[in-house]
């Protein structure tokens, strides 16, 4: 059996999850708190479409119990912009990982997603993983944090390309979407990754997985949790607040347990821990 199987979101500062997840008195600088108060890792997905400041990866640090981890999606930039060309994004590697340093440093760092845009295909940009991998600023082997790629084009559905994680220790990210198989194959046994994006007619992500759905899908997770020694499971279908209440349905059907359940948390502490209400705060009846 893994470690550690991690299940959470991708993301967490959704307007509308307000009154879905988030209780109706909180404000948008409280739901890091609150969201951490429940599950023990997020997918940071804002990394993704810009490379933030040193101090907001740092308030993500400070703001988390010392047990909650983070993986975050490298910026769309160097993967989609660039397609992993390093004579053109290199610099950007090198600043987004000082930035993410903070998470690094604490150890809050689980992974780096290499989310990979449809037009990466096997046939034309295969070179480009490999010296994007070669490349990579530091020893990643060695690293406090394992690098996962997902692929959104069937060309890499191959044998050749598992091979080749296999072969670098880079972990395969398994996704449950339209356009790809639902294959999940553990291509570094340290660590597993499966995001859940859904199956929405216009959107994918505004979708609610059943609970027959999750039923099926938990059955294909225990045997990736069976092969790898840690496991992260993001919900990326954010809408109207199904994440959190998929995430929170395949956590029970795998009898993990949540850090706590919502309706036990204290909704003052979590104003308090954020400062939307002072220290001193005795009551929260002239929020509501």
């Amino acid at each position: 059996m893994s470690k550690r199987t991690y299940i959470g979101c991708s993301g967490w500062s959704y307007e509308d999850w307000v009154g879905r997840f988030y209780p109706k008195s909180l404000e948008s600088k409280d739901f890091l708190n609150y969201y951490s108060k429940i599950f023990y890792t997020n997918e940071i997905n804002t990394t993704f479409y810009n490379i933030p400041s040193k101090w907001i990866v740092e308030s993500w640090a400070t703001r988390t119990p010392d047990d909650f981890v983070f993986t975050a999606k490298i910026p769309r930039v160097i993967t989609h912009e660039n397609k992993l060309d390093l004579s053109d994004c290199y610099h950007h590697l090198e600043v987004f990982l000082k930035v993410m340093e903070p998470l690094i440093q604490s150890g809050k760092l689980l992974a780096l997603l290499i989310q990979l845009p449809p037009s990466f295909n096997k046939d034309e940009h295969y070179d480009n993983l490999k010296e994007f991998i070669d490349e990579w600023p530091m020893d990643y082997r060695d690293a406090p944090y394992k690098l996962a790629v997902e692929f959104r084009n069937k060309s890499w559905m191959e044998k050749e390309t598992f091979a080749y994680l296999r072969k670098n220790a880079l972990t395969y990210c398994a996704v449950i979407e339209p356009t790809l198989p639902p294959r999940m194959d553990v291509t570094n046994q340290e660590f597993a990754y499966i995001r859940f994006h859904g199956f929405g007619e216009k959107i994918w992500f505004d979708y609610l997985f059943s609970d027959q759905e999750i039923d099926k899908y938990t059955e294909m997770v225990k045997v990736v949790i069976d092969s790898a020694k840690v496991v992260g499971i993001y919900f990326n279908n954010h809408f109207s607040g199904y994440a959190p209440k998929n995430s929170l349905m395949m956590m029970d059907k795998l009898n993990i347990q949540p850090r706590n359940n919502p309706e036990e948390i204290d909704i003052l502490e979590v104003k308090k821990d954020s400062g939307t209400v002072s220290k001193g705060q005795t009551s929260l009846d002239k929020f509501f």
